[in-house]
């Protein structure tokens, strides 16, 4: 799909824009060798090299409930037939069936019915007088060093398995630092890297992902920082509004930036082989934990 930047949108067409972003982000990883994106008027899938259920998924399911059953046991047999060991299942306002989260439960997915709400930024707007450490210093990943520090502190910060970050390593690789249809961000407290964003453009709004910061150092604004960052980089560039979906540990991070929750909750649902992933409560690891 292609998209203008949304200049003066309506409440609904921001309420789209919020998981249509992320949808946006799953359809660039054709970008990845070897991925596959399939997509039809009743659901979406992508498929990635990867070793990360990120890189795996369902999404934007329109379905009559009468295909229900039939739709989620041709998705089955479709991550199956690609030995995927783990992919997740989007859901968003517009889901249909309304159901469809407690099919996808019965049928075995782990995951919770109450979502992570949806959050719009006007980027004219934004709060800019956040405290945050003197000898903090926030760098765009531009080469294999810093890329590196981005993984590290990605995978320590959301405390999930290693290939998690090294997932998103090696796609960036794949994709070209330069290329990459997103863009990270790592925060350096006194040289050490802390702290870590993503920026993806899609759908006409500015999507950030992936804002974590080490248990250590939370509490002194860096990632409050860390998501402003990015933020002043896209409206440079002419966008208008940004999305993201919270965590209730970043909710607060957000309203102060001058975000606020929309009428959009998104359910994540992940389907697993050998328990690797562990439970979606802990984080896909393209939220927020800061």
């Amino acid at each position: 799909m292609d998209y203008i930047i949304l200049t003066n949108p309506t409440e609904t067409e921001l309420v789209t824009a919020v998981h249509e972003n992320l949808y946006s982000l799953f359809r660039s990883m054709q970008i990845l060798p070897d991925s596959e994106v399939a997509e039809s008027d009743k659901i979406g899938y992508h498929h990635a090299f990867p070793t990360n259920p990120m890189f795996k998924g369902a999404w934007r399911t329109r379905l009559p409930a009468e295909e229900a059953e039939a739709i989620i046991d041709e998705t089955l047999a479709w991550f199956n037939e690609r030995k995927a060991p783990a992919f997740y299942w989007w859901t968003d306002p517009q889901t249909q069936p309304a159901d469809l989260a407690e099919r996808l439960l019965k049928r075995g997915f782990d995951g919770n019915l109450i979502g992570e709400p949806g959050m719009v930024a006007d980027l004219d707007v934004l709060n800019q007088d956040v405290r945050m450490p003197s000898e903090l210093t926030i760098r765009q990943v531009v080469d294999q060093e810093t890329l590196l520090d981005w993984r590290d502190v990605f995978t320590a910060s959301y405390e999930m398995p290693k290939a998690e970050g090294q997932a998103w390593y090696d796609a960036t690789v794949q994709a070209g630092l330069e290329s990459a249809p997103w863009k990270m961000y790592v925060g350096y407290l006194g040289g050490k890297a802390v702290a870590t964003s993503l920026l993806f453009n899609g759908a006409g709004v500015s999507g950030v992902y992936s804002i974590g910061t080490l248990p250590t150092e939370r509490g002194k604004g860096i990632g409050t920082a860390i998501t402003l960052k990015p933020l002043l980089d896209v409206r440079q560039q002419g966008y208008r509004f940004a999305v993201l979906f919270s965590s209730r540990m970043g909710y607060s991070v957000y309203q102060r930036l001058g975000f606020r929750e929309v009428a959009s909750k998104i359910g994540i649902y992940v389907m697993e082989k050998d328990g690797t992933w562990g439970s979606t409560r802990q984080g896909t690891g393209i939220g927020h934990r800061t």
